[in-house]
């Protein structure tokens, strides 16, 4: 019942905003003595390619190359954490770099390495829809990412009833729909779904419910930015696991994560925090696993610097 609460007010607050926005709109219009119909908005709707965990609809831009790094420290408030570790600055989660090339358009590549897993994957995005005022109200992209993990067989298979495996078993997938509405010059959100698979699991139960872990996993998500200045923005992304070895699981939480985001000179600077360990969504989706309630929360920064080629 709550959760239907919080939905509706969630719409009702997007229909308030959205009003608003669009009154905003038709004054700036007015002023100008003509309508912006059929044109994009500008800015784009997002800064960068993704908020913090989650993709955006946003591409690289043609002959160019966004060079990023994301780091994310350890727990600040567990029993791991707290003054010991300088509230985690101690330790390093997961250190990702990446390397995401225009094609085209609303084409772009790229590759990136986690240091989590020794994790080194590949991606590609293709927006389908661009928004524009009055002509098509949302845009549409299709993310798909494919990982493989070189670490060793004592690792990889550690737990395990066996000591190796075949090369597939190191392969991992991750396929994508990502729709988005910039409601006004503050306010953007997407809705995103899609489905992780792992070719190689170590086959668990759930005692809650006798369960089993799956290699395929669904997942629905949401995230936002709501601009303060013309250069800086609050953002947020979650992500809701759909599996029944996870449902009724201490053991297992949702990503959730908040930052702020600064956009200066051709960087785009973004402090954040976040319960997810990982920084790629290969990881994040099947094993997040510390919890806000639980202190399980970590700093995290990430820099991003476009390059023409």
């Amino acid at each position: 019942m709550n959760l239907k609460i919080y939905s509706v007010a969630f719409l009702i607050l997007l229909g308030c905003m959205q009003a608003k926005c669009q009154n905003l709109l038709h004054l700036a219009d007015s002023l100008q003595g003509g309508t912006q119909k059929g044109k994009p908005y500008q800015p784009s709707t997002w800064k960068d390619t993704r908020l913090i965990n989650a993709q955006t609809t946003k591409t690289a831009a043609p002959k160019s190359m966004i060079f990023r790094i994301v780091h994310r420290f350890g727990n600040m408030g567990t029993q791991d954490g707290g003054f010991h570790t300088l509230y985690g600055f101690d330790v390093a989660s997961d250190i990702y770099f990446s390397f995401e090339f225009g094609i085209t358009k609303n084409l772009e590549v790229g590759i990136g390495r986690s240091m989590q897993q020794e994790l080194i994957d590949v991606m590609a995005k293709y927006r389908i829809l661009t928004q524009k005022t009055d002509v098509m109200p949302i845009s549409m992209a299709l993310y798909e990412d494919a990982g493989v993990t070189p670490e060793l067989n004592s690792i990889l298979y550690a737990n395990s009833s066996v000591s190796s495996g075949p090369f597939s078993d190191r392969l991992m997938y991750l396929s994508q729909l990502i729709i988005d509405r910039r409601f006004c010059e503050r306010l953007s959100v997407e809705l995103f779904t899609g489905l992780s698979h792992r070719n190689y699991i170590i086959s668990k139960i759930n005692p809650n419910n006798n369960a089993a872990d799956q290699t395929n996993i669904p997942y629905v998500g949401a995230g936002g930015r709501l601009g303060i200045t013309k250069h800086s923005a609050l953002v947020f992304d979650y992500y809701y696991v759909i599996s029944a070895y996870r449902a009724n699981n201490s053991f297992y939480s949702n990503s959730f994560s908040v930052g702020y985001e600064v956009e200066t000179g051709g960087h785009v600077f973004e402090i954040n925090l976040s319960n997810a360990t990982f920084i790629n969504e290969n990881n994040i989706i099947p094993n997040t696993t510390d919890s806000w309630f639980s202190g399980g929360f970590k700093l995290g920064f990430s820099i991003s610097r476009a390059f023409n080629l």
